[in-house]
C-alpha cells in the first residue's frame, strides 16, 4: 500500500521563539485544537498528552523540546498510531513559516486522511489568528 503524504504551510507574523514557546507546550492545546480536556499522563511517558476523542481517549505523543523547532508528533489509540504529524517552525524574516507534513496510516481510508487535513488546516489558521493578535 502507498501512503499518502500531504504538506501544509501557514505564516504566521510572530517571532519564531515565541511561536515555539506557545506550540511547546501542551497545555495551549485547547486554545487552538478540539483537544479541550487534555491532560499529562505520565504513566504512558514524559511526553505524552491525553483528551477525549470521538470513539474515546486518545494519546498524544510529543517530541523533545528542541533547538531545531521541530514539533513532531503521534496520536494513538487502542495502541494503534492513528495520526503523524511532522512539524517545523522556519524563520521568514520578522515571522515564522510552520510546515506541517502528515502521513496517512495504513487504517485511515482516503477519505478519512483528506478529511484529517481539512481539520488540521482548520486548527493551524485558529493558531495564526491566536498568536497574531498578541
Amino acid at each position: 500500500m502507498v501512503l499518502k503524504a500531504q504538506t501544509l504551510t501557514v505564516h504566521i507574523a510572530r517571532p519564531i521563539a515565541e511561536v515555539y514557546e506557545f506550540l511547546v507546550n501542551p497545555a495551549n492545546l485547547g486554545r487552538w485544537t478540539f483537544a479541550r480536556d487534555g491532560r499529562h499522563e505520565p504513566a504512558a511517558g514524559l511526553l505524552v498528552w491525553s483528551f477525549a476523542g470521538p470513539e474515546g481517549r486518545v494519546l498524544l505523543h510529543f517530541t523533545r523540546p528542541n533547538p531545531f523547532f521541530v514539533l513532531d508528533y503521534k496520536l494513538s489509540q487502542n495502541d494503534l498510531i492513528t495520526h503523524a504529524g511532522y512539524a517545523r517552525l522556519i524563520p521568514a524574516g520578522d515571522g515564522t513559516v510552520l510546515t506541517h507534513t502528515a502521513v496517512q496510516q495504513p487504517e485511515v481510508s482516503n477519505a478519512q486522511f483528506a478529511s484529517e487535513a481539512e481539520w488540521v488546516m482548520a486548527d493551524l489558521l485558529v493558531l495564526k489568528t491566536l498568536m497574531e493578535a498578541k
